[in-house]
């Protein structure tokens, strides 16, 4: 009996579908907001031009209770991570563990959060940091430019974003 068509294709697993389309959504999303985002006025003084990251006029952005429970998630794993590993470096586990809720975290910011095209644009910059290092920090968790490109995201987050009762990122290791 020929096999069909469908059979001679390999199956792909919905998470790596899930994660590929997450990767193309980000790569448009921060090209759109770099491209779209003229650096005129109050924000040139305090921004390269091409960073996508942007105020609303002098105002930060809103933000609505699925983007604030996602950065939550997110900074609770980060800095929970943190002082777990203390003084040594992270295992894999450890950062395989923070990469993996980074991740879903996003996802889940993506699939729920509903912000005005310009906020969605700059909070895409963002999202894209977080993923960029997180697929660094699992990929080697030794890697302290991964885990420093995690936090200058959660940094910047209340920069541009007006999150109600957000805590900063501290933690011995992060003392620069």
């Amino acid at each position: 009996m020929p096999l069909s068509a469908p059979l001679l294709q390999p199956r792909m697993r919905p998470r790596t579908i899930q994660a590929g389309l997450l990767a193309l959504v980000m790569a448009t999303s921060s090209a759109a907001a770099i491209a779209g985002s003229p650096a005129s006025g109050h924000e040139a003084h305090h921004l390269p031009p091409s960073s996508g990251l942007m105020l609303n006029g002098e105002a930060r952005w809103g933000t609505d209770s699925a983007l604030r429970s996602g950065m939550n998630g997110i900074r609770e794993a980060v800095v929970s991570t943190l002082h777990g590993a203390g003084e040594r470096p992270m295992t894999a586990q450890e950062a395989s563990a923070l990469a993996g809720t980074i991740q879903n975290q996003v996802s889940y910011v993506i699939a729920n959060c509903k912000l005005a095209p310009q906020a969605d644009a700059v909070l895409h910059v963002l999202l894209g940091q977080l993923l960029e290092g997180a697929a660094a920090l699992k990929q080697n968790p030794a890697d302290a430019a991964a885990l420093q490109t995690i936090i200058e995201a959660l940094k910047n987050y209340p920069v541009y974003f007006d999150h109600p009762d957000w805590k900063p990122v501290t933690a011995p290791e992060l003392q620069s």
